[in-house]
């Protein structure tokens, strides 16, 4: 059984932690390679620090389930993960500027990304600066609008390439806008895409990994696997989309926790917190946790969230500080100072998930993960 409490004192003194689950992030991955053809690679994304999990960590999870495909969005991230001993190759997904920072990723090992026609000359000169044949992808803007070359010119800037024998474009792809929720775009995006694979392998005889499929599109549409799968809110135990857990079960990998460090009974018509946005109705019981929007736990989540102590679910009242959140414990029984609590998880047989945290943001379960503080100690068990 992991002790927690030991773990606690000897690497890190704030009483607010996150535990990661590795046996359900191996679970997830067996999932997905259950689901996908056997000869389909797979990619892992780590990007945004594996989505709030933890990058290091996991690149070297995903080493050891045979994963040796990772995706980043940073140089730094990137350079972090070479620093940690990771032997995987890493794609740099996002633009890499200013230019001059394709030596760096160089350097590093790192695969980039070419989005625009004007980052082709750079990599070449550097190519032929360095005597070395430098390996790429080419991303494709078949519809997201967000970076890549323009679908309506990939033709001819593959042509382009195909005279380039300082560079090496080893990898295609693309990326899908609403995989979630418009199968006919998708679709559509995958046509686009599939015709100017098409012409780089047939007609300019480029050897290449095809890819497209993030997590939606894995799932919803299986022509988009080509030969390889890009995605990363799945290997989490997290869904892209709704109802998900009713066609394909997967394990939360994330648990976010924290204990009660002061706890005070208060008559009725007491305020808490500032702006004085609630007041008790009754004599209560009020426990402060040490968690507040500094690390990661929104603000909006005030006098609307809730929190697990022995299993109840107990109301976030008052505003949420920035290192600190009060909790009703008024009906927990047997209620004391250094009980654990559970902001995102399981406790006893009742969870919050993070679904449930986005749904009262407004907002989507990608940004509550990513928006945990890097501060908050990630501990894999």
């Amino acid at each position: 059984m992991f002790n927690i409490k030991t773990v606690k004192q000897s690497i890190f003194f704030k009483q607010n932690w996150i535990e990661l689950d590795k046996s359900a992030f191996h679970f997830n991955l067996k999932k997905v390679r259950n689901y996908i053809a056997q000869d389909t690679k797979i990619m892992l994304v780590i990007k945004s620090n594996a989505y709030g999990h933890g990058c290091v960590e996991f690149a070297k999870e995903a080493n050891k389930s045979g994963i040796s495909q990772l995706a980043v969005s940073s140089l730094e991230e990137g350079i972090k993960l070479r620093e940690s001993g990771v032997k995987s190759n890493i794609l740099l997904l996002d633009t890499i500027f200013p230019f001059e920072n394709f030596q760096v990723a160089i350097a590093h090992s790192l695969t980039p990304t070419i989005s625009s026609i004007a980052q082709l000359p750079i990599l070449e000169h550097l190519a032929i600066r360095l005597n070395k044949r430098i390996n790429f992808h080419l991303k494709i803007d078949t519809g997201m609008g967000r970076i890549g070359i323009s679908s309506n010119i990939a033709k001819i800037i593959l042509q382009k390439i195909s005279k380039m024998s300082c560079v090496n474009m080893v990898g295609l792809y693309t990326h899908f806008a609403v995989a979630d929720t418009d199968p006919s775009f998708t679709q559509l995006q995958l046509n686009i895409f599939t015709q100017i694979v098409r012409f780089a392998r047939v007609y300019l005889n480029f050897k290449f990994t095809a890819h497209s499929a993030n997590s939606a599109a894995l799932l919803k549409n299986k022509y988009t696997h080509l030969d390889m799968v890009r995605f990363g809110l799945l290997a989490y135990g997290l869904p892209p989309f709704k109802n998900l857990d009713k066609i394909f079960k997967l394990k939360p990998v994330l648990t976010w926790k924290t204990l009660i460090t002061f706890l005070k009974k208060v008559p009725a018509g007491f305020s808490i917190s500032y702006g004085r946005t609630f007041v008790t109705n009754k004599m209560s019981t009020i426990a402060t946790i040490p968690v507040g929007y500094s690390d990661g736990y929104n603000r909006i989540l005030s006098n609307k969230g809730h929190v697990l102590v022995h299993g109840k679910y107990c109301p976030i009242i008052g505003r949420i500080t920035m290192t600190e959140t009060m909790i009703d414990v008024t009906d927990v029984k047997n209620v004391n100072l250094f009980d654990e609590v559970v902001l995102i998880g399981y406790q006893n047989k009742s969870q919050i998930k993070v679904e449930d945290l986005a749904s009262l943001q407004n907002t989507i379960n990608y940004e509550v993960i990513c928006s945990i503080a890097e501060h908050i100690p990630r501990i894999v068990i």
